[in-house]
């Protein structure tokens, strides 16, 4: 169902390789003036899963991925340090992911510390072409290296388990964001999608988000219920982020942002960074993906059954009944369509990437891992965005934003403000 690509020779420059597959029917001319744009910005994406297979599977990130798929669930792999190369990716958020389960099981920050650790340890395998970073002027630097700098965000805010204590330590640790909660509900944030408790955030949660301004760690409102989102703006004195999330008016998806929070974002200096998962950036993907769901749960619960002491076994055949009931697969100029509606509402200033690589079970038609990002660019110069604008998108804003989150840190750490306290709530699970 993805469209053909083209492949031509490969550019180089210094240690950058721009994948030159000029999509089917493309302008040349265009073509080539959004590779020119492309190599020479800085690209800064919000959110990578691929942690969670290097700590489960043990990846090293020098595998060719290409045409792999992960053994825990049968999808396709998006990353590796020749894809980084290919995508011209500078900055990349690897998402220290710790989900709702992993919270009621009752070791939400043993995961997340076996995440980072292994963040480090790619970080130090590889370091001719990772850097680890934390600030925007790191991310910089590393665009001048050609290095890829690997900055980290936890998803889940279950990781600090109700400790501002655990914060600060995830914080020197290197964590730059936080995504206050997964798609659960739990003791200081509600999820947008589960059943609300704190009626948005608890007082402990707006303790947290005052810490994090403390601090100098993004509050990330992707994966929030819409009453967190407005509190996190009510409270935040620093720019907040949306690491994954897109523009609702074009999906009413409870994942995405709707205009009225866009709007907020912008006079905040935030930025929302569009997530690239199809059935968060088209009604129709949606629709058809959670019918196709429905529809054959009676199968995919027999062959849960049949492969239970065979995972490949199971994520193969899976693969295989899939393929019998196609669905609609938005395109990859649906992309640029979220990135158009953000800037009408909240201004180019305040959009951004998300790509959620490794994280969804597939990618919008045309493409198949990062080394595609370059058609972003392309249908971004096609739609005549101009050269700064497109450079804005593709890593500027998050750099301007994150240079601010620094700057509120810096002044409230010298003149004492925000809380030093040690706050911790009990630990609980469901």
């Amino acid at each position: 169902m993805r469209k053909c690509l083209v492949p031509v020779v490969l550019l180089v420059l210094s240690s950058i390789v721009i994948a030159q597959s000029m999509p089917t029917g493309a302008d040349p001319a265009i073509w080539q003036k959004a590779l020119k744009i492309h190599r020479k910005a800085i690209i800064v994406d919000g959110h990578n899963d691929i942690p969670s297979p290097m700590t489960d599977d043990d990846f090293d990130l020098a595998t060719d991925s290409l045409g792999m798929i992960h053994p825990t669930d049968g999808t396709p792999y998006h990353t590796d340090l020749n894809r980084f190369k290919q995508s011209g990716i500078t900055g990349e958020f690897f998402s220290i992911y710790v989900g709702g389960d992993t919270w009621k099981a009752g070791h939400a920050m043993e995961r997340a510390m076996d995440l980072i650790d292994s963040t480090y340890r790619e970080a130090e395998k590889h370091p001719q072409a990772l850097s680890l970073c934390t600030t925007a002027a790191d991310i910089r630097n590393a665009k001048k290296a050609g290095k890829v700098c690997a900055l980290m965000g936890i998803e889940g805010g279950y990781a600090i388990e109700n400790s501002l204590a655990a914060l600060r330590e995830f914080y020197r640790l290197g964590v730059r964001y936080m995504t206050l909660t997964h798609n659960v509900t739990h003791d200081w944030a509600d999820a947008h999608h589960d059943t609300p408790k704190n009626n948005g955030l608890s007082d402990f949660g707006k303790e947290v988000v005052r810490e994090m301004n403390r601090l100098g760690m993004f509050i990330d409102i992707s994966h929030v219920s819409e009453k967190v989102m407005n509190d996190v703006l009510d409270i935040s004195t620093a720019p907040i982020i949306a690491s994954h999330s897109s523009a609702r008016a074009l999906n009413d998806h409870t994942r995405n942002i709707n205009d009225s929070v866009l709007k907020r974002v912008a006079k905040n200096g935030g930025v929302v960074m569009v997530n690239f998962y199809p059935s968060f950036l088209d009604a129709r993907t949606n629709k058809e993906e959670n019918d196709r769901s429905a529809r054959l749960k009676p199968q995919l619960d027999a062959l849960k059954a049949q492969y239970k002491d065979d995972i490949k076994g199971y994520n193969v055949a899976v693969a295989k009944l899939y393929a019998q009931n196609p669905i609609y697969v938005a395109p990859y100029t649906r992309i640029v369509d979220h990135i158009d509606h953000i800037r009408d509402v909240a201004g180019i200033d305040h959009v951004g990437l998300g790509s959620d690589f490794d994280g969804v079970p597939f990618l919008p038609d045309g493409m198949h891992g990062m080394e595609d990002l370059a058609l972003v660019t392309y249908e971004m110069v096609r739609r005549g965005y101009s050269e700064t604008d497109i450079r804005k998108v593709l890593g500027e804003n998050l750099l301007r934003a994150m240079a601010q989150m620094e700057k509120v840190a810096g002044n409230r750490q010298i003149s004492g403000q925000g809380s030093l306290k040690r706050i911790t709530l009990p630990k609980t699970t469901p």
